[in-house]
């Protein structure tokens, strides 16, 4: 059972991760949110919404608020409330036992290749080989460019994302999920940068894929359990990519 002192860790890395997607430009203002489950209950910590609220890139812990996996605000301060996608998350949450965090977001490089149907390709290995295999293992996009607001539609957006841990939303975003709320953040930032790139492509010609042998070589060394890159704990606990993203928040501070 979570102590006070892990809930409290887990809303001050909730609000890291907002600040990171901020700052990185995957997200603008307060649209979207980052939401993580308290391990070994039924509650969610998430990004609020209200007239209270702040941009992601400035959001911190008093920002994260706590709902029950119905969706009832169990503990929020004044001026901040559940976000109207609420149902979005918690659909993730029922739907999947094993995600721990889930982020939803507006790059633009998203809305534009979706609304657009422009194809997202696997056109890089060696720059991202964690973007080519999420590419390669499909990325599946919701047809509708609604905000997902009731439980209804949130499990019409399931049927759609399946046991993928990244869906597009035609126009709209994307939805990320993970067994932390590190994981959650990586494959946010991996898809905004695979979605930047196809679209940079896209601008000067054609997007093609890797050649396929690359791509049975990276499978190869993803089946022998060879390293991936970013992946691991390193001396201060942190993923090397999370490091970096709070580092590069901690020298804007200086």
């Amino acid at each position: 059972m979570a102590t006070q002192q892990d809930v409290q860790e887990l809303r001050e890395k909730v609000a890291l991760s907002c600040r990171m997607l901020g700052n990185r430009g995957v997200t603008k203002g307060s649209f979207g949110h980052v939401s993580a489950r308290i391990a070994g209950t039924d509650r969610i910590l998430i990004k609020a919404k209200g007239p209270d609220e702040e941009a992601l890139e400035f959001a911190t812990a008093r920002d994260v608020i706590t709902i029950d996996i119905e969706g009832a605000v169990l503990e929020a301060p004044a001026g901040l409330d559940a976000p109207n996608e609420t149902a979005m998350h918690l659909a993730v949450y029922r739907a999947r036992s094993e995600v721990m965090s889930v982020i939803h977001s507006h790059p633009d490089w998203v809305v534009l290749l979706t609304a657009c149907e422009k194809p997202i390709v696997p056109l890089y290995g060696a720059y991202d080989p964690q973007g080519m295999r999420m590419c390669v293992d499909g990325i599946p996009i919701y047809p509708r460019s609604i905000t997902i607001i009731n439980d209804e539609l949130g499990e019409d957006l399931m049927k759609v994302m399946g046991d993928k841990d990244v869906c597009l939303l035609r126009g709209h975003g994307m939805t990320t999920a993970g067994r932390s709320v590190e994981e959650s953040t990586s494959k946010s930032l991996t898809m905004f940068e695979l979605a930047r790139m196809n679209y940079l492509a896209h601008a000067i010609g054609t997007p093609r894929p890797v050649p396929d042998g690359d791509i049975d070589e990276y499978r190869g060394r993803m089946e022998r359990g060879e390293r991936r890159r970013g992946e691991g704990r390193s001396a201060t606990g942190e993923p090397s990519f999370w490091r970096y993203n709070r580092k590069l928040l901690e020298r804007q501070l200086l």
